[in-house]
């Protein structure tokens, strides 16, 4: 069984379209719960109806008047989910994903839970344009926030690109890598509880890092399955309701929790990366 979370965030159409159009491709007996994020009466009613005459045990939509985010909504979602269902994997997917084959799901169910270190698995997660968004590997704080933007001043991009890894995905091969695309992944339900699921003190980014480091603990490694491929439309839910700067500050301030919570990042790296990051918005670069 797989048990599949999806958050939906104001966007109703868009989150029935994905059910039906991509998710209805699995052949495995599969449940999916629907978090409708800042929930009101008329986004719960029109979820509902968009479901009638499906098998009701296998969609679910569970509403949250409060917008709880990314981590604090697929918590709520997973335990919903393990509690009804017992699956024995958990997929995690944005409203934004389009399925390459009907097989996908069903094969990163198959691969991750043949591979006993594996935790999680993510597949091949291209963007509209072609080019992957997964993996990743471990960078530094001081590498990401601080010395990435001081190099520009006497590093080209293309020996920028191989001091930081920037083309790092583009490169990788099956096997595992720190990190996979948050967008559409999979984690074994019993090493899911065994870590803790996401760290409900972020709203939104880092929280694949977040999880890699969660896993880590429990001896558990994050799995990069290329063999499958999804193409996912980055940011059409965030990018409608945020601004741009609001967007960088976010991610900024949940890399620097990231950090500081499970890397160890000292406080005074993270107040020169905080000076660093108000040059770059002053300069705007």
């Amino acid at each position: 069984m797989i048990g599949i979370v999806v958050i939906n965030y104001r966007s109703e159409e868009k989150t029935i379209g994905f059910v039906k159009n991509e998710l209805s491709k699995i052949s495995s007996p599969n449940a999916v719960v629907i978090v409708d994020n800042g929930s009101t009466s008329q986004s719960k009613e029109r979820l509902l109806e968009a479901f009638k005459g499906w098998p009701l045990q296998h969609v679910f939509v569970v509403p949250s008047s409060e917008n709880l985010g990314f981590a604090k909504g697929n918590n709520l979602g997973a335990e919903v989910a393990v509690n009804q269902f017992d699956p024995d994997v958990l997929l995690f997917a944005n409203n934004d994903i389009s399925l390459t084959s009907g097989d996908v799901v069903d094969k990163m169910a198959s691969k991750l839970l043949s591979i006993p270190e594996a935790g999680a698995l993510g597949p091949d997660v291209v963007g509209l344009d072609g080019k992957r968004q997964s993996p990743e590997p471990f960078i530094s704080f001081w590498d990401r926030h601080v010395w990435l933007y001081w190099s520009n001043l006497f590093m080209s991009r293309s020996k920028k690109e191989k001091a930081f890894g920037m083309d790092y995905a583009s490169k990788a091969e099956e096997g595992f890598h720190y990190r996979v695309s948050g967008s559409f992944f999979m984690v074994k339900t019993q090493d899911w509880k065994a870590c803790g699921g996401m760290d409900p003190n972020t709203f939104l980014y880092s929280e694949e890092m977040i999880l890699s480091e969660r896993l880590s603990r429990i001896g558990k490694k994050v799995y990069f399955y290329p063999s499958v491929k999804v193409v996912h439309e980055h940011g059409s839910t965030t990018r409608k309701y945020y601004d741009e700067v609001r967007i960088r500050m976010m991610k900024f301030n949940s890399e620097c929790y990231y950090y500081k919570t499970y890397i160890g990042t000292p406080s005074w790296q993270i107040a020169v990366a905080r000076l660093t990051y108000s040059l770059k918005r002053l300069f705007g670069r």
